[in-house]
């Protein structure tokens, strides 16, 4: 038996307790200062989260954050950090604070943050905060692919993939986390998970725009939307964040798998970054939506856009990427940072 520390008790950090539950290990959920109302309802009655809307199994203890000492991360085999994107910081003064000896840590929270003009990862940067407490990049390893976390709760088939550069560990995590359920890949490119991870969201919102922004003519039943435009617009977002891969240090075919590909099918199906696409195909303003349908929601696929928009448009100009690739990207930057209406030209997309 293994024991497991998550901090997050959100629908995701929530979500990857079950697998790990059910493997019979030790599982400590830690809710944040904003998690006060599910670490309540959990310890009154794991019958049904109440965010995930789905129960958790009893063995699952529930920690409030007041509550959380060292001696939890002392006897952790593994902490795992489920938090949203903003409380990536949040988590990592946790860390900082509790940890008094290095752990191996996992990320489940994807995106990315600017650097000396450039980009680095959630990984990386908490790599680099806890360097001097012995952790090193070798410890800290991306969860990525698609994973919607009622589903994973509700034990639905997922497949995932956990990356990171060493592979012994990997391989000891995949043995603790997997279940006939919860199916494991292992990469090595962990650059490549991790960018892939933070850009479906952001590369979902144009793609399900289309969704919106094209109505079927003389509509059949159950088929209200033309489907040609998205597809067009998924492919050539596959093909975006692959040079967005190879740009960033990773391999280009991450792109093509479960953290690129697989995890961008899943975000433009559902959640708050395709609920934006949909509100701006339909002409919506960005301030307009994230202030009305969307207003208190956290839509990762914006954030990532306002860290990405300026290194990328360094590479443009530096002539280490060519604009012209990249038609989705620059699309929503204008979008998303300049308050632009969402504008996509198929006629100057080359898809050979």
């Amino acid at each position: 038996m293994a024991r497991l520390l998550i901090l997050g008790a959100g629908v995701m950090g929530s979500a990857i307790a079950v697998p790990a539950a059910d493997n019979g290990h030790d599982v400590t959920l830690v809710g944040t200062h904003l998690d006060a109302d599910i670490i309540a309802a959990l310890k009154a009655d794991r019958g049904g989260h109440p965010r995930l809307k789905a129960p958790i199994p009893e063995t699952i203890k529930p920690l409030e954050i007041e509550a959380l000492t060292s001696a939890e991360f002392q006897s952790a085999d593994l902490v795992i950090i489920g938090v949203s994107s903003p409380g990536i910081d949040w988590a990592t003064d946790k860390l900082l604070s509790h940890m008094p000896e290095p752990r191996p840590i996992a990320l489940v929270t994807k995106g990315l943050q600017p650097w000396h003009g450039g980009l680095r990862s959630f990984a990386e940067s908490v790599a680099a905060a806890l360097a001097e407490r012995g952790v090193t990049q070798q410890m800290v390893m991306g969860i990525g692919g698609p994973c919607i976390a009622k589903e994973l709760a509700d034990r639905q088939p997922t497949a995932v993939v956990f990356a990171g550069q060493d592979q012994a560990a990997l391989r000891r995590i995949r043995e603790m986390m997997q279940t006939d359920y919860y199916r494991v890949a292992l990469s090595d490119d962990l650059d490549g998970v991790e960018i892939c991870a933070a850009l479906k969201n952001f590369l979902a919102i144009g793609v399900s725009a289309m969704w919106t922004r094209y109505k079927e003519i003389n509509p059949q039943p159950n088929k209200p939307k033309a489907m040609n435009p998205g597809a067009a617009a998924f492919s050539q977002a596959v093909r975006e964040m692959a040079g967005l891969a190879r740009w960033f240090g990773g391999r280009p075919d991450t792109a093509y798998g479960l953290a690129g590909l697989g995890d961008l099918n899943v975000t433009v199906g559902g959640g708050r970054n395709s609920r934006l696409g949909f509100l701006l195909g339909e002409d919506m303003a960005l301030k307009a939506a994230l202030e009305g349908p969307l207003a208190g929601e956290t839509v990762e696929g914006a954030d990532t856009c306002l860290a990405l928009a300026s290194p990328v448009e360094k590479a443009f100009f530096a002539s280490q990427l060519d604009p012209q690739d990249y038609p989705i990207t620059r699309a929503l930057i204008a979008t998303i940072r300049d308050g632009k209406s969402l504008s996509i030209d198929f006629s100057a997309i080359d898809f050979a």
